[in-house]
Parts: C-alpha cells; structure tokens; sequence
C-alpha cells in the first residue's frame, strides 16, 4: 500500500519540526553549537527539502489529473 505524497510531505515536515526543536534545547542547554546541534539542524533540512519536494511532487500529480 502506498502512501500519497501529501502524506509524506506532512510527514516529513513533522519530522523536521521535531529535529529543529530538539536542535533549539540542544543549543540553550550546552554552551553553544556542538556536533549534536549541527547534526540534528542537518537532520531538519533534509527532512525539510523532502517534506518540499513531496509537497511539489501532489501539486504536479494534482495538475496532472486536471489535465
């Protein structure tokens, strides 16, 4: 069964919003920017890039079905 990728995106997105918060605490709890602070932010961009690309991939499939 596959999921749509609106879903995904969602998903994703999700993802990236709990990787930044955890990133966020990580950094006001130490006294700076660490390895585990610039991983979790690396984590969150990706997870953001894909949560985008999901994001176009329903509006191109959406368009599609239009047409």
């Amino acid at each position: 069964m596959s999921r749509s990728p609106r879903f995904n995106g969602y998903l994703f997105f999700f993802l990236g919003t709990l990787f930044l918060m955890l990133a966020i605490q990580s950094a006001g709890q130490s006294s700076g920017w660490e390895a585990l602070t610039v991983i979790l932010i690396a984590f969150a961009a990706f997870d953001y890039f894909l949560a985008f690309k999901f994001f176009g991939a329903a509006g191109r499939a959406a368009e599609q079905k239009r047409k």
